[in-house]
Parts: C-alpha cells; structure tokens; sequence
C-alpha cells in the first residue's frame, strides 16, 4: 500500500523535508538558508495534504480505491494490447467492484450500466440539494441543480461510481454527496 494513502501525500515530500533537514543540521554558510525554502515549502504542502486526506473521509476510501484500480486497469490495458483489441473499462471495474465489496461485489456491479449510475447520483444530488447550494443566491438553486443533473448525464463511466458507494458503506451517504460534488467540481486527486 502506498503512504499517500495513509497521508495524503507521498515518498518523494517525505524524501525531499528528510533530505533538506539533514542538509540544513549538516552543512553550514549560505546553503543552510537555500534548504530551508524547500524544506519549508514542502513541510507546508504535506501538513495541508494531511489535514485535507483527514478532514475530509471519502478521500481515504478514494486514495486506496485508486491504488487497487490503477492495478487493475494497467492488466486489462496489457491484455487489451496483447489480444489486439480496446481497452474495456468495464473488466477493471468489474475487477474493483470485486475487491471493495468482496461478496457483494457481483450485486454492485450493477452500478456499471449508465442508467443505474446515473440515477445513483441524481439520488445522491436529491437527498443532499443544499450540498450544491452552498453560497448559491435563491433565484439560481433550480439552475445550479439542473446543470449537476446536466453533468451527471454527461459523464462516462468509470471507478468513481464505485468508490462513492464504498464512501456510502464507510462513511454514509452524506460523505458520498461531498465526493459526488468534488468529483463535479474536479477537486478529486
């Protein structure tokens, strides 16, 4: 497993903070003073990372969700290559289904075909309007609302359908809404 999933950011900020400390308790003169920049640029980036991966739950479910898909895809796109033929979303997910829902994994995977996908988080946007309505002024919520619909219509599938409903399992529906409305908004990474 990786450390970004544990803490939201990885080896190399960890690497980078260890090695400009030992630089910065080591050397001395004025390469003390440039090691300190990143040092502390870094430090600063890994404490926002940390506090964002534990503020917000859905983005532990989402961090080792990908991890697992991104094994799995690189195996279909290999077969794909090798059986000369295109990459097909559905085997990875279907794979992942497997390995977040274990048993019911097979019951899940309905979530796959557009139409069920899309309902789902049309439910997710009706249970939880006022999640999108944040800041919003009252002659535009109908709009607002209209053009998530839009965008829920529009998307394509892939993981993320999964992992919301892993995100419901875990942490209820609510923190499901939150990643639903990163995911809209393009805040997930």
């Amino acid at each position: 497993m990786r450390i970004s999933c544990f803490f939201g950011f990885g080896w190399p900020s960890v690497l980078t903070v260890v090695a400009c400390g030992i630089g910065i308790n080591l050397l001395s003169g004025p390469i003390t003073w440039v090691l300190y920049v990143p040092f502390l640029v870094v430090a600063v980036y890994m404490t926002v990372r940390f506090r964002l991966h534990n503020a917000q739950p859905w983005r532990r479910v989402h961090s080792k969700a990908m991890v697992a898909y991104g094994r799995l895809a690189e195996q279909e796109f290999d077969a794909a290559k090798l059986e000369n033929r295109e990459f097909d979303i559905n085997v990875p997910c279907r794979g992942l289904a497997g390995q977040l829902f274990g048993q019911r994994g097979p019951e899940e995977t309905r979530l796959l075909l557009d139409e069920n996908r899309k309902m789902y988080y049309k439910e997710l946007v009706g249970a939880y309007p006022h999640v999108f309505l944040t800041g919003v002024k009252p002659e535009r919520l109908d709009e607002v609302i209209e053009g998530v619909k839009r965008d829920i219509d529009s998307s394509k599938l892939g993981p993320d359908i999964l992992i919301a409903r892993a995100i419901e399992f875990k942490h209820g529906r609510r923190e499901a809404v939150n990643y639903l409305q990163a995911l809209l908004l393009g805040n997930v990474r």
